[in-house]
């Protein structure tokens, strides 16, 4: 059975024949500084993986295409389990996760699930590593990662179809239309798997091979969007949904599972003036999340419950453009609720914020200066006051060669499940706290880049959730943590031997204690390396990446560490003309070594497997 499944899966494709020339090497980012820059102009480090780049990764989720090409560390449950980062060793909570520059972060959970976010729906994703709560205030102290869905626009349409082993099924759909200033998209993604692949069981004797039971997962997503621009003004409406059931773990009977549901709407409106712009933007959230165990409910203590969440955020900014730069205003308001059955009741969280941020250039010199204050009303207790200033600088030494540095303030704020949660929550939490800086040089030639930086992070007032006394876990304000690392990234393309060529490399080196207790921070990698390639030649493409971790340590002592590991991926793809449209087949080869790994202990990750894409796009 399993032959045969190799066999139908060399019939269909993938993302690798969809790349057909080298990444740009000339990526604009508007996470860095609310303008439009290039990254290789702004202050502080930023990876764009575009279309092309989540094509050749392969990965149907946000979660791979991360873990594939950006400086940072994916912690996966396994394959359909929860999956968040860490940039620059900083916590899960303390990455912040925007959607077209609007928050998805959930106000009771403060983090962000990437595995239920299929890549299929964006266009890219930026990653700014290092604080940006100047920029976008709480939750930014590690880091942000940036979804740019499809832009509308185009007439367009893409049916992509996938096919792999345990299971799994993919579909995706995409349709792009538009006439006189009027542009829309809708774009949808269907996903599930059985990911009932073999394990070695040590709790039994001989550590016999068993397949995985209850860990099933299916996925659907919908991305609609709505634009219209006239002379002088524009506006545009958005629409994200997400719905996913997954198992956790069982024994096929009796089991752990999970609901998420997400709705995002947001709208927004430009006005363009002589000597700026006036921008305003509304969005929207509820989520829902139910939770199982064991399921089906039927043991008189089986735990069964439902949280809802909503947001809303309001952004008014004014903007002026000079010859010189470009400075910005802005009033930001927001609303976060929470109601769920382990909460004492249902919780409100309200804050304001005003920042003033700019870009001002001096011949080679540009400076990128942020402050920002905020004012937060948490539910239950008393306000809380955070003042976040930043400066960046970019030097350009020549046509190649520029020099970044910043440093920054950065802060977080408890979300509703650390105040509150029964039993356990704290409502007299303080905020958590951080000064960082950094410094780096990126070259740009012909065909190829390279970018160093080196940087540093001291924090404060780290919330820890540990045991009490009385058979619970409660949070508290106890870590004071530092941060010491480098990051080092290469990539280019090329022609020859009659191939368009083209690869990178990234590596990160970590040094990331708790400085009371003096030890490693958990589950945080003291390095990684990243490396892809791949081959163009005519219609066919041939492509390559390689993942190295190193160990994690999974206690508060730094004992007990997984294991470093190395994880090969290929794709080979075709991609040809027919009629009015191009029809894309690739054969992705995952984990091509058969390693046997954990990113997090007792969740294993599949052994060696292949999937086939075929994709189909009118032109």
């Amino acid at each position: 059975m399993r032959l045969r499944a190799l066999l139908l899966l060399t019939l269909a494709a993938g993302p690798a024949a969809a790349q057909t020339a080298p990444d740009s090497l000339g990526e604009v980012t508007v996470t860095a500084a609310r303008e439009a820059v290039a990254t290789r102009d702004a202050p502080v480090r930023v990876t764009v993986i575009d279309r092309a780049a989540l094509d050749a990764t392969a990965a149907p989720s946000v979660a791979g295409a991360l873990q594939a090409r950006a400086p940072l560390h994916v912690r996966r449950y396994g394959p359909s389990g929860l999956s968040t980062v860490t940039i620059r060793g900083a916590s899960s909570s303390q990455a912040l996760v925007l959607l077209e520059g609007q928050r998805l972060s959930s106000p009771q959970l403060g983090q962000v699930d990437l595995g239920l976010v299929p890549t299929a729906l964006l266009e890219s994703v930026e990653v700014l590593s290092g604080p940006a709560s100047g920029l976008y205030g709480a939750d930014a102290m590690g880091g942000v990662v940036h979804l740019r869905p499809h832009g509308a626009g185009g007439d367009r349409a893409q049916l992509t179809t996938e096919a792999g082993p345990w299971g799994e099924r993919h579909v995706s759909v995409l349709g792009r239309a538009g006439s006189g200033g009027v542009r829309g998209l809708v774009a949808a993604d269907l996903a599930r798997a059985d990911d009932d692949y073999s394990v070695v069981d040590r709790t039994r004797i001989g550590e016999p091979r068993v397949a995985r039971q209850g860990w099933d997962s299916r996925r659907a997503a919908l991305y609609a969007a709505l634009r219209a621009d006239a002379e002088r003004q524009s506006g545009a409406l958005a629409l994200w949904l997400a719905d996913a059931e997954r198992g956790l773990g069982g024994d096929g009977t009796v089991g752990e599972r999970q609901w998420d549901r997400l709705a995002q709407a947001s709208a927004s409106a430009q006005h363009r003036t002589s000597w700026g712009r006036l921008d305003a933007a509304l969005a929207v959230q509820r989520a829902r999340l139910r939770y199982a165990n064991p399921f089906p409910s039927a043991r008189p203590d089986a735990l069964d419950e439902t949280g809802v969440t909503a947001a809303g955020t309001l952004d008014l900014r004014a903007t002026a453009l000079r010859p010189d730069g470009a400075w910005s205003a802005a009033l930001t308001a927001g609303l976060g609720t929470a109601d769920h059955p382990s909460l004492d009741a249902a919780a409100a969280d309200r804050h304001v914020g005003i920042a003033l941020s700019g870009t001002q250039r001096w011949g080679r010199l540009t400076l990128f200066p942020v402050v920002r204050a905020d004012v937060y009303a948490p539910a239950g207790g008393d306000r809380q006051r955070a003042l976040s200033p930043q400066l960046g600088v970019n030097v350009a030494l020549g046509p190649a060669v520029a020099l970044k540095a910043s440093a920054a303030r950065a802060f977080r704020m408890p979300t509703l499940n650390d105040r509150f949660w029964r039993p356990g929550g704290n409502p007299d939490l303080r905020p958590e706290t951080a000064w960082s800086a950094d410094a780096g040089a990126v070259w740009s030639g012909p065909g190829l880049r390279a970018e160093g930086t080196v940087f540093g992070t001291a924090a404060r007032d780290q919330i820890v959730w540990a045991p009490t006394g009385s058979g619970f876990w409660a949070p508290e304000n106890v870590a004071r943590t530092r941060v010491l690392g480098a990051e080092a990234s290469v990539r280019g393309g090329r022609r020859a031997w009659g191939a368009a060529l083209d690869g990178g490399a990234l590596a990160t080196l970590l040094d990331a204690r708790d400085r009371d207790a003096r030890e490693p921070l958990r589950y945080v990698p003291r390095w990684t390396l990243k490396a892809w390639g791949g081959a163009q030649a005519g219609p066919l493409r041939l492509g390559l990446g390689l993942r190295l971790v190193g160990a994690r340590p999974t206690t508060t002592t730094g004992s007990q560490p997984l294991p470093a590991h190395a994880v090969l991926d290929a794709h080979l793809g075709v991609r040809q003309s027919v009629g009015a449209a191009d029809v894309a087949l690739a054969l992705a080869l995952d984990n091509l070594t058969d390693a046997r790994y954990e990113i997090v202990r007792s969740y294993p990750m599949p052994p060696r497997h292949a999937r086939l894409r075929l994709t189909v796009q009118t032109r």
